[in-house]
């Protein structure tokens, strides 16, 4: 607090009426002075104060340097802002804390969801996991996704890979999946580090629709709808004339004609039940040869 500017009282000169008179106007010089400074009090002119009553002071601004509370609810914080980086906030029952930018949720045995923000990287993670504490759900600022468990919906739109993870699809290790791209769908295979198509299904732009299986014997090469298959692939294929079934590389071995309503069957060989047709023709038209002749 700033030194009194009031002098020390005067000295009595014996004259009664005098020095009641000295006394009284210093009085007054004093009790003018401690009301200004008690009324004009802030952090510096009380900063070398031995004690100050909280209930004693009204201000709307003050400065304290160190603060050491006994106690403070949260109720009584009506401003501010709190650094999370520097304090951390949890629940009575330590299962919810926020620190940083992160905000983690436990069951008192494992962390059961986690919602961050990596400032390095500038990405936001979302972790749900199980009663074990291994990760069931995660979704990331990325865009991608990973669920553990059955997902069920009306719609999917977030994927064209159907059966296998994004890791063991890059690596060639996804098994059997199916594909949706805009050549159709697709039922693949990685086995051995090789991808295989093992059915695809189109509708080309000119309306053929086309059901591939298999991958065909490797040999030849022969695209269908943007898809190259190989000899030996099963091929089903319509279109507003047809219809025809056959092998890929090879001349369809049944045709259905729509508007004529010929079927062509055509081989090498063809049976019906187990018999040769066209050997059962030759032979009566052997016998009928003979009896023309006769």
């Amino acid at each position: 607090m700033p030194n009194l500017t009031t002098p020390i009282p005067p000295r009595l000169t014996g004259q009664t009426q005098q020095d009641v008179k000295l006394l009284k106007e210093w009085g007054t010089a004093l009790i003018d002075e401690l009301t200004y400074l008690f009324h004009n009090l802030d952090a510096g002119n009380v900063s070398e104060a031995a004690s100050v009553k909280a209930e004693n002071i009204d201000t709307a601004n003050a400065k304290i340097t160190n603060a050491q509370i006994g106690a403070l609810t949260a109720d009584k914080l009506t401003a501010g802002t709190i650094d999370t980086g520097k304090v951390t906030v949890s629940s009575s029952d330590g299962c919810l804390t926020l620190s940083d930018s992160q905000i983690t949720i436990s069951d008192q045995n494992y962390e059961r969801f986690r919602a961050a923000y990596d400032k390095s990287t500038g990405r936001f993670d979302f972790v749900l996991c199980d009663k074990n504490g291994v990760p069931a759900v995660y979704i990331g600022s990325g865009g991608n996704a990973v669920f553990t468990g059955k997902v069920e919906s009306a719609s999917i739109f977030s994927s064209t890979i159907v059966g296998t993870d994004s890791i063991s699809y890059t690596g060639t290790t996804g098994g059997v999946f199916a594909q949706l791209d805009p050549t159709g769908i697709k039922m693949m295979q990685d086995q051995n580090g090789v991808r295989k198509q093992k059915l695809g299904m189109s509708v080309g732009d000119d309306g053929t629709a086309y059901i591939v299986l298999g991958a065909g014997n490797g040999e030849g090469s022969h695209n269908i709808n943007g898809v190259v298959y190989t000899n030996g692939s099963f091929k089903l294929e319509k279109n507003d004339q047809y219809a025809s079934m056959g092998l890929v590389g090879y001349a369809p071995f049944i045709s259905f004609w729509e508007e004529s309503g010929e079927l062509w069957l055509s081989g090498q060989r063809v049976l019906i039940n187990g018999i040769d047709p066209m050997s059962k023709i030759q032979e009566l038209e052997s016998r009928v040869q003979a009896l023309e002749s006769m």
